[in-house]
């Protein structure tokens, strides 16, 4: 639905609905929208109007360039809570995190896409250092695999290049800045210090081309612990408890849309794992955003997320996502239906492999187009699922201070750790048969033991060649396991009807 707002300019006022909805294609060129829309956009952040601001975000192309986003993303955050990032600083910016290993190992996996070394460096330097900082400054909180993610899109968005010698000086290393906060100091690949002007929070490297790569450290970090504490707290417990419970939504959500493909898929009985990584990094896990392709329908989600101030966002997206694919997937469902003992991993396997073949532009355009329509609404059943302080629950039109989203956040987690502990209680109680003693004793088909003898051969002949061959195999030991963790998905590896083949994927790791 059109929004009805109104943005003036130099005292003339034109209905932004008349150039955003979709009848604008019939009367401007798509190159005409854009300059109005970015027109708007500039306006609505010079005057301050965040109800504009918020409504262009919601519409079609989001916020449309990086130059925008970045102002537009931080004067959202920034009106809901408002944050001092220098008493932040003071107060938690000492001890080192428990999770900083695991944050170090991650960095080193992201911007892979990027060219440029110097860039590369750069980026995950700036990544590393805005994750530290926030999990520093409020160490409460648990840091997820997934949340790198999260803060790299971020880091492109903040991220933009500058004509060498203007306004910064690369003779300021990060040293000074780097101790202080218990963290080496960075380098570029050929050697040369990241650096930070003195008399500014920007950080800057010279790329190939001599041009400066430049973020505004401070800006970054205000957005990102802004966007964590009003949007990802239920992520950031010790355990997925309160993960999974927003999971549980998404069935909920495509029942509402198509009760037929809810029943057949038997949402209703499992538990919506596969949709695990997407809901926890917003999709840039899946869809990879590119540094120069401000477009990209990932920053898009986040434009929309922040526009409408929710987190049913991605969950409604990945709802509509399942309804688009969901011919294919009740196809490839019925195919394989003879090869799974039970539904759970079929129908577990099935999305994953529908997922993983990816998603056209169109489609994508669709959905996002699909969830600004949406009412973003809660499911009736969700104040049964989700705890009372989820970020779903909790979320507020107008600004909320930091001690009331700390409260929250402090209360969310004693709820975590005493479902934790209620849980391990009655788990204690039961006594299951593990899947691989229930194969040992016969319940399993003879399919699919032979298919897991098949596989455990492939993984002892693979290490007695690599054992020969002089390699070290302790981490290949460690991958080869995974995959004995997935052979219930094997089935799926043919578009048809297939056999359970693990031998030609056990004999495929590793290999150059």
């Amino acid at each position: 639905m059109a929004s009805s707002y109104t943005v003036r300019v130099n005292d003339h006022e034109f209905l932004s609905e008349s150039v955003m909805d979709e009848k604008s294609v019939v009367y401007f060129r798509h190159s005409e929208r854009l300059s109005k829309k970015t027109h708007g956009l500039s306006c609505a952040l010079a005057d301050g109007d965040l109800e504009a601001l918020a409504a262009l975000g919601r519409d079609t192309d989001g916020f449309l360039k990086h130059e925008l986003r970045g102002p537009a993303w931080l004067a959202l955050l920034k009106s809901r809570l408002p944050f001092d990032t220098a008493s932040s600083s003071k107060n938690g910016g000492g001890d080192p995190h428990r999770d900083e290993h695991q944050i170090a190992l991650d960095v080193k996996r992201s911007f892979g896409d990027i060219k440029d070394d110097n860039a590369k460096a750069f980026l995950r330097h700036a990544l590393e250092r805005t994750i530290v900082r926030v999990l520093r400054a409020f160490p409460q909180l648990s840091y997820y695999q997934g949340y790198h993610d999260v803060c790299a899109v971020f880091v492109l968005v903040f991220a933009h290049a500058s004509a060498p010698g203007v306004g910064h000086n690369l003779s300021a290393s990060t040293s000074s800045t780097a101790s202080a906060e218990g963290m080496d100091a960075p380098h570029d690949s050929d050697g040369s210090d990241i650096s930070e002007s003195l008399s500014s929070s920007s950080i800057s490297t010279k790329l190939a081309d001599d041009s400066l790569l430049l973020v505004d450290s401070e800006q970054l970090f205000e957005a990102v612990v802004i966007f964590t504490l009003l949007y990802l707290r239920d992520f950031m417990m010790n355990s997925l408890t309160f993960t999974i419970d927003q999971l549980a939504l998404i069935p909920l959500i495509v029942k509402q849309k198509d009760s037929y493909f809810y029943r057949t898929f038997q949402l209703d009985k499992i538990d919506p794992f596969f949709a695990l990584s997407s809901i926890l990094t917003l999709f840039s896990h899946d869809l990879r955003p590119q540094s120069d392709d401000a477009p990209s329908i990932v920053f898009q989600v986040f434009d929309l997320v922040i526009s409408a101030n929710s987190m049913m966002v991605p969950l409604v997206a990945y709802s509509y996502l399942l309804l688009a694919k969901k011919d294919d997937l009740l196809l490839r469902y019925k195919e394989n239906i003879d090869n799974f003992d039970n539904s759970t991993d079929l129908i577990h396997g099935v999305i994953q492999q529908e997922m993983i073949a990816g998603s056209s532009v169109q489609l994508w355009n669709d959905i996002l187009d699909a969830s600004r329509n949406s009412s973003l609404e809660l499911p009736r059943e969700s104040k049964k699922i989700l705890n009372k302080y989820s970020v779903l629950l909790t979320n507020s039109r107008g600004p909320i201070l930091l001690e009331e989203v700390l409260t929250w956040l402090s209360r969310e987690i004693c709820l975590n750790e005493s479902v934790g502990s209620r849980n391990a209680r009655l788990d204690n109680k039961k006594s299951p048969v593990p899947k691989w003693r229930l194969l040992a004793q016969g319940r399993g088909s003879i399919l699919v033991k032979f298919s897991l003898f098949i596989g455990v051969a492939a993984i002892l002949l693979k290490l007695y060649m690599q054992s020969l061959e002089g390699h070290q195999g302790h981490r290949r030991i460690e991958l080869y396991f995974d995959q004995i963790k997935s052979l219930k998905f094997l089935g799926l590896t043919q578009p048809r009807r297939v056999w359970l083949d693990p031998l030609k994927t056990l004999l495929k790791i590793g290999r150059t």
